[in-house]
């Protein structure tokens, strides 16, 4: 079941009305109707998880007791070595034997097993046939979060498990995002809901944007790009870099479609999820790339690890490495491929280049902008912008080919100008989804950083619903696409 499908809609359409509807008119007893609610919101995240394969849910329950249990005897333990020792075991817990055990086992054994097959006659490490549960980094690292800042002292431990495992597999970010931490999400349980405090049309207006990025446009060129990284040897130089610019902008209208209509589903139905992308091909650096990307990521990583390492309290060379070391990890986090492990420390390396040039060309910014500046603005923010995006779209090479070598064999194609494959199909796709990407992030420009735009009736626009969504199904694909992020 995935937000793009008829089954999601009418699996939501029943929460919403359950929720809103049904509790209100059985319940008198606001308390006792907030407790049903949240056991009824646990017994449908769990459904919508499991849906997926049932023995997820076992899973993520088990995650979920752990690090309650964890936060319950953080509360009470005054002895600083012991409470170190209970943060060391849910680290162990979700880092080693969950998300290690079922993302990166295979990976660290088929490494293993390549170097010591010269010492050894077969296989010295079994490889076994794991399935991957989706979205085990998301929840791993949103249940981390709690006992992290339960143990810093900076939130109370949760005393109800309803509550705290309701935060752990709200189902629409539960997937994929975006990360959600304990502090923001946990006083909303506690906050009462009203109907008629929902912003309805913001709401709609996320999930339908949403839907436009990941069904239509999204899903449209997926099998473009799925038959050039499939066979990157056999394709034209001009269609490799169709891929690598559509690969990536393909990323982006997958994670942030996904993201967009999970913000509207919680805020339908009263919670309020972080935004995870502010118009990244808008930037003009690389940190104000990753600053507009998977920004939920990018904070989780920036308060857990970053600033933990000394962040930029430190030596100029030590700042430079936790800089890198932090994007490092977020190429781990995102899949055990040697070719995640290259995006990340590629985009480490990017990061440390720009910090030293920043250095040996500091911004005066108190000084009045010079005429040249003034004169040529325009032109060196197009060339910022597109020395940036071709950063971002290299690394995308690596992020979305299948294997290492088929990474190199991608890059090298480009580079030498092979010959091969190109089919007019390919510009076409690679003009359409450019265009809108463009468009969107003008629009996106004027109406959030500019604050430019009027506003539209409500009865107008709710009259136009369905013509959109006439439209919206009408432009589907007919076979959808499972999302990119559900990898992770």
């Amino acid at each position: 079941m995935i937000f793009s499908d008829f089954e999601y809609f009418v699996f939501f359409l029943f929460v919403f009305f359950t929720v809103w509807y049904l509790f209100p008119a059985i319940f008198s007893n606001q308390s006792k109707e907030t407790r049903i609610l949240h056991v009824f919101l646990l017994i449908s995240s769990y459904f919508f998880y499991m849906s997926w394969d049932y023995r997820f849910g076992a899973l993520i329950l088990l995650s979920t007791a752990i690090d309650f249990y964890v936060g319950l005897k953080l509360a009470t333990e005054t002895r600083e070595r012991i409470r170190y020792y209970l943060l060391l075991f849910s680290l162990i817990t979700n880092l080693v034997f969950i998300l290690g055990f079922f993302k990166y086992y295979n990976f660290i054994v088929t490494q293993v097993n390549t170097v010591t097959g010269y010492a050894f006659d077969g296989e010295f490490l079994p490889v076994l046939k794991i399935i991957l549960p989706a979205g085990i980094s998301f929840f791993t690292f949103q249940s981390l979060s709690y006992t992290i800042d339960v143990y810093r002292k900076e939130i109370p431990a949760e005393k109800d498990f309803i509550r705290f495992a309701l935060f752990v597999s709200f189902f629409p970010q539960l997937v994929a995002g975006p990360i959600v931490t304990a502090r923001t999400f946990m006083p909303q349980l506690y906050s009462p809901k009203k109907l008629e405090d929902i912003e309805f049309r913001v709401a709609i207006r996320f999930f339908m944007l949403g839907y436009f990025k990941k069904a239509v446009l999204s899903d449209m060129v997926a099998p473009t790009i799925d038959a050039i990284y499939a066979n990157p040897a056999g394709h034209h130089a001009y269609a490799l870099l169709i891929a690598a610019a559509l690969g990536g902008i393909q990323v982006y209208l997958d994670f942030s479609g996904y993201s967009d209509m999970a913000i509207g589903s919680a805020m339908l139905l009263g919670y309020k999820l972080p935004t995870n992308f502010n118009l990244p091909f808008l930037a003009t650096s690389v940190s104000g790339f990753w600053r507009r990307w998977h920004m939920t990521l990018n904070s989780w990583l920036r308060d857990y690890i970053y600033i933990p390492m000394g962040g930029s309290r430190v030596t100029s060379v030590r700042r430079k490495f936790n800089l890198w070391f932090t994007m490092f990890v977020s190429g781990v986090w995102h899949g055990a491929q040697w070719t995640f492990v290259f995006w990340g420390s590629l985009n480490g390396f990017f990061y440390v280049l720009e910090e030293i040039w920043k250095e040996w060309f500091p911004d005066k910014k108190d000084e009045p902008s010079s005429p040249f500046w003034n004169l040529f603005r325009v032109p060196i923010w197009l060339f910022q912008n597109l020395l940036n995006n071709s950063i971002f779209f290299l690394g995308a090479i690596f992020f979305r080919s299948l294997t290492w070598e088929n990474a190199w064999i991608h890059l090298k194609g480009i580079f030498l100008f092979q010959d091969g494959n190109l089919r007019p199909y390919m510009w076409k796709d690679f003009l359409w989804v450019i265009g809108f990407l463009i468009l969107g992030h003008i629009v996106g420009y004027f109406l959030f950083e500019k604050g430019k735009g009027k506003k539209i009736p409500a009865s107008l626009e709710f009259a136009m619903y369905p013509i959109v969504f006439l439209v919206l199904n009408l432009a589907t694909p007919e076979n959808s696409v499972p999302f990119i992020y559900f990898q992770f």
